[in-house]
């Protein structure tokens, strides 16, 4: 770029020339974050002369020390010591001050006893022991095991005797040898440092950087500048030897000095001049400073020289990151949210990077072009073009993102073809980023092209999901779906599965209540299963829900015919001939009979009838089967017991376990207890109790005596039922056990 004159901004400034510009430009370069061109920024120049004068100053410094050694020697204490501070340590050699003031003093260290403290344990005698750290315990490792124990060394103190002092606690004084006494004598410590005094702080000097440094100037040092005085001499310069004015200067500027410890080695006056050239600059809405001085014009660094390049640079980072931030963000805000999104979404993410960096670009050339008071220098080509990138990148993003939507048709088309798997994503983008009826109707086509491919019961809750957000396709879903439940239950009828076709046909009551033929298909499931049963009270209960469900003359036929066969089956009264094993069986059967009538037979009041009838005789009869004396398999047939189980099948004996005490195969005795460990109470038992009781005994009234008065926690309580002994055992005022007949189990 090709610099005006300063702009014409000060019309008193002295003309520019190319030095100062190319100047200026080679200082920027040595400073961080200084812009391009920073000579287009230049608003003036001014020049003037500046006159320094520097002096620098050699001090030598002695520092006395005194030295201290072990001596035996016993001399004249006539003469006293020496004090510091009448030495001078600039009188004579070392040699001749330490013959000046060495003599023999009392050892300081032991003041004078030639004993002591023992620097190893303090003056104590004892010492931490090395064995165990000072615990007193150390740990002991067995073959399995390891325990602590104590230390074999200290005998678990902890501490052993200092071997140092040989656990005195004294040892010989190391600063005197045991003698009490020490040699003693001054000498100096030498030291040489240049001070160097400028009459002014200006930036000329922090440009020269060797005008600061702390050594004497030789003349290629000033080659940049005009020499006026230069007397340099060993000691302080004589007054002699400058004018008035100088030697007043030079007085004030040598450095005050220690006149007993310090002299004055060398001295070097120096004043020159140079002419200086202040170049104002102007950007990021402040204004700088540059100091050129010096033949080479060299700029000097200074907080006014390079204030508009820090803020420039802070400004700059803050908005660089807040864009970054926000760019990230208008990442997120604009890139879609699934993977149909993909490519849109690399290139909104790809064009926002590109916005970014065209933006900071952009921002660092609008801070350069800042001027006070809102004023701009023209922005460069670079800038410009920075602006327009990040503005065309960025208002690209949305445009992409609208072109890059998908369309309703376009997942049409996916299904139209067979291309499910797009269609899904298709679908899933437009459900993230549309929402209306007809992008509803479209996830339902979907879905019911995607429900083909399935079978059983996925396919079915695909399509009860379709039918149950009620769009477009939710009629044609429920008849899809009601079609692959009723073939099922056809098929289930067809294999001649009839529980699981009923079993089918519970389960999806509520999704069938609406078909036209789900009666007659209901009838038609128990139509089977009643072929299939293998009682009459289970013929008898399909055949009344298949009339009910749809009517038939052949199904009232059945039904009329198995419940005169139930009815029949209720009235008998003669027990088969056989052992005792099958009667007791019979009865059970006819038991059970009775109770599926019962269940099955609610409403029809002549089966209710008979049923109820027909279980008070069973259970009669039953009753009055002994179990005492009976084999071990009517006694387990009777209490309606699982093989190897203690429990009974009574419902009024639940949670108590009965054992049968036999002998030859023949129950001589019953003994009951409650069934869970730790509850073994019969609390509340006691209509089940006296049922076993009459059961056992084969009596129709029995009784359960309460607990006999007595003071004692555990009673017994004994008494005949018959001829069959009866014993209560009590805990307190529960009963705990009962046993029946001869019990030794």
């Amino acid at each position: 770029m090709v610099a005006t004159p300063y702009r014409g901004e000060e019309t008193d400034d002295a003309s520019a020339n190319v030095n100062v510009r190319t100047a200026f430009a080679s200082w920027a370069r040595t400073v961080f974050g200084a812009p391009r061109h920073p000579d287009a920024l230049i608003t003036s120049v001014k020049e003037r002369d500046e006159l320094i004068t520097r002096v620098a100053t050699t001090v030598i410094r002695r520092d006395l020390v005194q030295q201290r050694i072990p001596t035996h020697e016993r001399r004249s204490r006539s003469t006293s010591p020496v004090h510091e501070a009448t030495l001078d340590p600039f009188r004579g050699t070392m040699e001749e001050l330490r013959t000046r003031t060495e003599h023999v003093d009392r050892c300081t260290p032991c003041g004078g006893g030639g004993i002591a403290a023992c620097p190893a344990c303090g003056g104590s005698g004892k010492q931490r022991c090395g064995g165990c750290g000072g615990s007193g315990r150390v740990l002991k490792h067995y073959k399995k095991s390891s325990k602590y124990i104590n230390c074999s060394i200290c005998r678990g103190g902890g501490t052993v005797g200092c071997g140092g002092c040989l656990s005195k606690g004294t040892v010989t004084c190391a600063g005197c040898a045991g003698s009490g006494q020490q040699l003693v004598w001054w000498t100096y410590q030498e030291s040489i440092r240049v001070v160097v005094q400028n009459s002014t702080d200006s930036p000329i000097v922090m440009a020269h950087g060797q005008l600061r440094e702390e050594r004497f100037l030789r003349p290629s040092d000033l080659g940049a500048f005009t020499q006026f005085v230069s007397v340099e001499g060993a000691g302080s310069i004589a007054g002699g030897e400058l004018t008035p004015d100088d030697d007043a200067v030079l007085r004030r500027q040598t450095p005050a000095i220690d006149p007993r410890l310090e002299r004055i080695q060398a001295q070097q006056f120096l004043r020159f001049g140079v002419l200086r050239r202040d170049v104002r600059y102007e950007m990021c809405g402040t204004k700088g400073t540059v100091v050129l001085s010096g033949a080479n014009l060299v700029g000097a660094t200074t907080p006014k020289a390079v204030r508009p390049i820090r803020r420039r640079l802070i400004l700059w980072g803050i908005t660089s990151f807040l864009l970054l931030i926000g760019g990230t963000w208008f990442i997120t805000a604009m890139s879609g949210p699934t993977t149909y999104f993909q490519s849109v979404n690399r290139v909104i993410a790809f064009a926002s990077l590109i916005g970014i960096a065209a933006a900071i670009v952009a921002v660092g050339g609008l801070l350069r072009a800042l001027r006070p008071g809102f004023r701009f220098w023209p922005a460069s080509v670079v800038d410009r073009a920075a602006i327009g990138i990040s503005a065309a990148a960025f208002l690209l993003c949305p445009v992409v993102g609208y072109f890059g939507k998908p369309s309703p048709k376009e997942v049409q088309q996916a299904v139209a073809t067979g291309d499910l798997d797009r269609a899904r994503i298709t679908a899933e983008a437009l459900t993230a980023t549309e929402s209306s009826k007809q992008v509803s109707d479209v996830v339902d086509e979907l879905e019911l092209a995607e429900a083909e491919r399935l079978s059983g019961d996925a396919r079915l809750e695909k399509l009860d999901e379709i039918a149950a957000r009620n769009g477009s396709h939710a009629g044609d879903a429920k008849a899809r779906t009601q079609r692959a439940r009723i073939e099922a239950i056809e098929a289930a009828l067809q294999a001649n599965r009839s529980a699981d076709a009923a079993g089918l046909l519970e389960r999806w009551s509520s999704e069938l209540s609406d078909v036209p033929e789900i009666g007659d298909l209901k009838a038609r499931v128990f139509d089977v299963q009643g072929a299939a049963c293998t009682e009459d009270a289970c013929r008898f209960g399909a055949a009344r829900v298949a009339k009910a469900a749809h009517s038939t003359p052949e199904r009232e036929a059945t039904l009329d015919k198995t419940r005169r066969k139930l009815c029949e089956e209720l009235d008998a009264r003669s027990i088969p001939a056989g052992d005792l094993l099958s009667r007791v069986r019979w009865l059970r059967s006819q038991s059970k009979l009775a109770a599926s009538a019962r269940r099955l037979g609610e409403g029809d009041g002549e089966v209710q009838e008979k049923a109820k009838a027909a279980a008070v005789w069973a259970s009669s009869e039953l009753g009055k089967v002994a179990l005492l004396g009976a084999p071990v398999s009517v006694v387990n047939e009777i209490l309606e017991r699982e093989p190897g189980s203690a429990s009974t099948g009574w419902t009024e004996l639940k949670g108590v376990s009965v054992y049968a005490a036999m002998v030859g195969g023949v129950c001589t005795g019953i003994y009951a207890v409650g069934a869970a460990r730790g509850q073994r109470s019969l609390y509340g038992q006691e209509e089940g109790l006296r049922r076993l009781v009459a059961q056992a005994t084969g009596r129709s009234e029995v009784k359960l005596p309460a607990r006999p008065a007595s003071a004692k926690a555990h009673e017994v309580s004994k008494w005949n039922e018959g001829s069959t002994p009866v014993m209560a055992r009590w805990n307190d005022n529960l009963l705990m056990e009962l046993r029946i007949g001869s019990v030794n189990l």
